[in-house]
C-alpha cells in the first residue's frame, strides 16, 4: 500500500508545475504586441486572440510557438484567432482561425 501512497504523492506534487507552467506561457504571450487574450486548453492547444490585420499570421503563430517552448507548457498546436468572432457564447470549435500552427514542427 505505501509504493501507491507514495505514487500518489508524487502524481499530486508534479500537478501544480505544469499548472505554473501554463501561467507562465499565458503570461508571455499575453505581454507581446496584437494580443488581445491568450488560453491553453487540456489539449494543448493554444489560442491566441488578435485584431485581423495585414499579417503573415502564420509566422506570428510560429513565434508564438517558440515563445512558449521554454515554459514548458506543453503546446502542440498554436491557434491565433480573430477577435470579431470571439464572444456572444461562441465555442472555440465556431472562432475564425487566421492561423493555425503545429508547433512540433517549428525548430
Amino acid at each position: 500500500m505505501r509504493p501507491v501512497f507514495a505514487a500518489l504523492c508524487l502524481l499530486l506534487l508534479a500537478v501544480p508545475d505544469a499548472r505554473a507552467d501554463q501561467a507562465s506561457a499565458i503570461a508571455a504571450v499575453r505581454a507581446q504586441p496584437k494580443v488581445l487574450d491568450t488560453s491553453i486548453d487540456d489539449r494543448g492547444n493554444l489560442y491566441v486572440v488578435v485584431k485581423n490585420e495585414m499579417l503573415s499570421w502564420e509566422q506570428y503563430g510560429a513565434a508564438m510557438c517558440r515563445l512558449v517552448r521554454p515554459h514548458q507548457a506543453r503546446v502542440f498546436q498554436a491557434h491565433i484567432i480573430d477577435m470579431t468572432s470571439v464572444g456572444k457564447g461562441a465555442k472555440p470549435a465556431q472562432w475564425k482561425r487566421l492561423a493555425q500552427v503545429n508547433c512540433s514542427a517549428i525548430k
